[in-house]
């Protein structure tokens, strides 16, 4: 179901009710770009923290235009799962100062997106901080505006307007069937708007004088009341609906988080940062706080990619964005039974193919969660719904890093994986320099993998049976052979001298401090059931204090001809 603001209102209760009953929440957003600068690109060896801060700039420029909702319930009697489907469109907040990437919204509309439905109708949003803040004001707030001060009328014209409109309420005030009066305002002078705020509000204590938009014009209602009491009760309740208006889309997220469940993205980093800065509270500096504050206000969160990455999945299934994993797991992976859930509006496994409007994408993530468990869970399956299931552990609260060299996930409520670089050679070397350059400098080692940060500096990383006392041996032979303006040093390791150039800006931003690396074996699957055997001890994390606690590409040099010559590169498909 599309919800706008047209139909938000009357559709609410029953996604507030969807979400009560579900076992877990599918989601998935749609954004209007996803970076903004070059230096924001994610880069194979950028450390957690690099990529934490990546992905918080994007989440801060760009709009967040449509979030998916699938809301999936266990209904063990029938071993099938029940599901109703929301997408939301998303305006935001008035006066929102957003960045857009071209590109990003081609590819919607060439998707089928309808920008025209996002313009004209759809819902705003604030985020559960700024609600909590506007209710605090509302303590200090008057909700009477100042005593109006009747204006002089000299005018004929004026003076009949005031004479007629008076006459006009004395008529609502000694009729009991009415209470309002509508005062067309399409070709009402400015002057005459003035008249009926100070001197009808000023001679009528009892009525309410305001302005009312109805079929995009904006007209002036008088309300008539029994009592002051009255009239204050009715402005109270004005205040509090104009508020629920603009808090929105939040009211959904609000009932997900206290809700508890669970949910559940594909390579949902990106989507669950826009969600957190747009609709819960700015993501803070940094990747610590932002820990603390996840502890402290979302329920447990499964990445449907990452679990794709682990056997026996990774054996099936190489490619896993999400159109891909979902249509191969619907045929080979026995997917249970799905139905949607009465009196609700949903897609089916042989339904149409809207892939990239976040309803879709939410519902086929589901599929995909379910079916995964279903496999690891074996014959055992039936007997509870997929979200109880004991394989999950290792998956807890854990969200894909795409394109990374050897950080597999990001740990949203604990350490995360420590990696040792020793071994991996950092080269700044002149703009001039491609592929076929970096090979002859390393020609004692094949396969040697690439990595290009900007054109002045670049990472090389030997193949995995190489030792780091043989790399120590390679690097004086490769200093000694090294042009001039070329140099060559190993992770973390300082030159004693260095060119002043724009590697030297780059470079170090790369890498962890020495006293943060920690053993970690690059093992061909990086899949988390891997992982989990291995040890992931690190400093012991700070406990920082919720910031609000209960309320609620890859970076890689342009190929030349020269480079596609040349053997032994690739680059990680920057696939979601």
């Amino acid at each position: 179901m599309e919800v706008t603001v047209e139909n938000f209102a009357e559709t609410l209760p029953s996604i507030l009710q969807a979400v009560e009953r579900a076992d877990f929440i599918a989601i998935d957003a749609e954004f209007t770009g996803l970076r903004r600068k070059e230096t924001s690109r994610y880069c194979e060896l950028d450390t957690i923290e690099q990529r934490y801060t990546k992905a918080r700039e994007a989440a801060k420029d760009f709009g967040m235009i449509q979030f998916g909702i699938t809301a999936f319930r266990y209904i063990r009697e029938k071993s099938s799962y029940s599901h109703a489907t929301f997408s939301f469109y998303l305006l935001g907040k008035t006066g929102d100062m957003l960045y857009y990437d071209n590109t990003s919204l081609k590819f919607l509309a060439d998707n089928g997106f309808d920008f025209n439905k996002l313009f004209k109708s759809g819902l705003p949003y604030l985020s559960i901080l700024e609600e909590t803040e506007k209710r605090a004001e509302f303590v200090n707030q008057a909700l009477e505006p100042y005593p109006p001060t009747p204006v002089k009328v000299a005018e004929e014209k004026a003076r009949k307007f005031l004479t007629e409109t008076e006459e006009k309420i004395e008529a609502l005030l000694a009729d009991d069937t009415r209470e309002t009066l509508i005062i067309p305002g399409g070709t009402l002078p400015g002057f005459h708007r003035k008249l009926l705020y100070n001197n009808i509000a000023a001679k009528y204590k009892n009525v309410l004088v305001r302005s009312l938009t109805i079929d995009q014009e904006r007209n002036i209602e008088i309300r008539k009341f029994d009592s002051p009491e009255a009239r204050l009760k009715f402005l109270e309740a004005e205040r509090e609906r104009k508020l629920d208006e603009k808090v929105g889309f939040t009211h959904v997220v609000r009932k997900v988080l206290e809700s508890g469940k669970p949910l559940v993205g594909h390579n949902m980093m990106l989507d669950l940062f826009h969600l957190i800065e747009k609709t819960v509270q700015p993501l803070p500096d940094t990747l610590e706080q932002f820990k603390s504050m996840v502890r402290a206000n979302l329920p447990a969160v499964y990445d449907t990619k990452l679990i794709a990455k682990d056997p026996p999945f990774c054996v099936d299934i190489p490619i896993t964005s999400l159109g891909n994993l979902y249509n191969d797991l619907c045929s080979k992976f026995n997917p249970p039974k799905f139905t949607v859930e009465d009196s609700y509006v949903s897609h089916t496994l042989n339904g149409d193919d809207r892939a990239h409007d976040a309803g879709y994408d939410a519902f086929m993530t589901g599929v995909c969660f379910i079916t995964m468990v279903k496999k690891l869970e074996g014959a055992n399956w039936k007997n509870k719904s997929v979200i109880r299931s004991k394989h999950l552990v290792n998956f807890a609260s854990r969200l894909n890093n795409m394109s990374s060299h050897d950080i597999p996930f990001l740990n949203l409520v604990g350490p995360d994986v420590q990696t040792n670089r020793s071994h991996i050679f950092c080269v700044d070397c002149p703009s001039s320099w491609n592929v076929a350059n970096v090979h002859s400098l390393f020609h004692m080692m094949k396969p040697i993998k690439l990595v290009w940060v900007s054109s002045t500096f670049l990472y090389v990383i030997p193949p995995e049976d190489v030792a780091l006392s043989a790399c120590k041996l390679y690097l004086k032979d490769i200093q000694g052979s090294c042009p001039p303006m070329v140099r060559v040093r190993l992770y973390g390791d300082t030159l004693s001298t260095k060119r002043k150039s724009q590697s030297d800006e780059v470079a170090p931003g790369c890498e962890p401090s020495a006293s943060r690396v920690h053993e970690f074996k690059r093992l061909k699957s990086v899949g988390s059931d891997q992982l989990s055997k291995m040890s992931l001890e690190s400093p012991s994390m700070e406990e920082v204090p919720p910031i609000y606690a209960n309320a609620i590409d890859n970076g890689k040099r342009k190929k030349t001809d020269q480079d596609s010559a040349s053997d032994g590169v690739f680059a990680i498909p920057d696939e979601w």
